[in-house]
């Protein structure tokens, strides 16, 4: 049984210039929600967003619930919400 699995993180727009990085490889327990990924990334960055309703999570390129369960391999990226445009 693992004892963590790995997953790619992507950042985009001002999460991506709050951490100060645009992917980080990061490790989380079996299990582990989208949730629980947000949570160690911002142990590591305290600077990224806290309030999680201003920011989108996907796995694998498709929104998810922030209780989709990742996977070892996974993409998981957050993306804070867009505005602006014609």
């Amino acid at each position: 049984m693992a004892v963590a699995i790995a997953v790619r993180v992507r950042l985009f727009a001002r999460l991506r210039e709050q951490a100060g990085l645009e992917t980080e490889a990061l490790e989380v327990a079996p299990g582990s929600t989208l949730a629980d990924v947000y949570e160690s990334l911002r142990r590591k960055h305290s600077a990224l967003e806290p309030d999680r309703d201003s920011v989108r999570g996907a796995i694998n390129q498709e929104f998810s619930d922030w209780d989709a369960t990742v996977s070892q391999g996974d993409e998981v990226a957050f993306i804070p919400p867009v505005s602006g445009g014609c």
